[in-house]
């Protein structure tokens, strides 16, 4: 069975950037570390553009990142941040390789 994977990416207002990163780091670690159906949870930064970020997430299936949406820490990192953002799109993949 092929894994899911999302990628997600985010545009932040400005001056934000430094705030969200704690918060986004720590609910990927807490994600990586407790869900056992998360295989990985990649933050980036855009190179051009320090306001502009994407993660890479890959779970077991779909449901998975249902799951991870009901998690203490996600609903955290939402709370905390979702004023930050500035615009979010999400991409829904099958995983080919891994």
């Amino acid at each position: 069975m092929n894994h899911f994977a999302i990628i997600v990416t985010v545009k932040l207002k400005p001056g934000t950037a430094d705030d969200f990163r704690a918060h986004v780091l720590e609910n990927a670690r807490a994600a990586r570390r407790d869900e056992p159906d998360c295989h990985r949870f990649d933050v980036l930064v855009s190179e051009d553009d320090a306001d502009t970020l994407f993660f890479y997430e890959e779970y077991t299936e779909a449901a998975s990142l249902d799951a991870h949406r009901e998690t203490p820490h996600y609903k955290k990192f939402r709370d905390a941040t979702d004023h930050m953002v500035a615009e979010r799109s999400i991409q829904r993949c099958s995983v080919l390789s891994g």
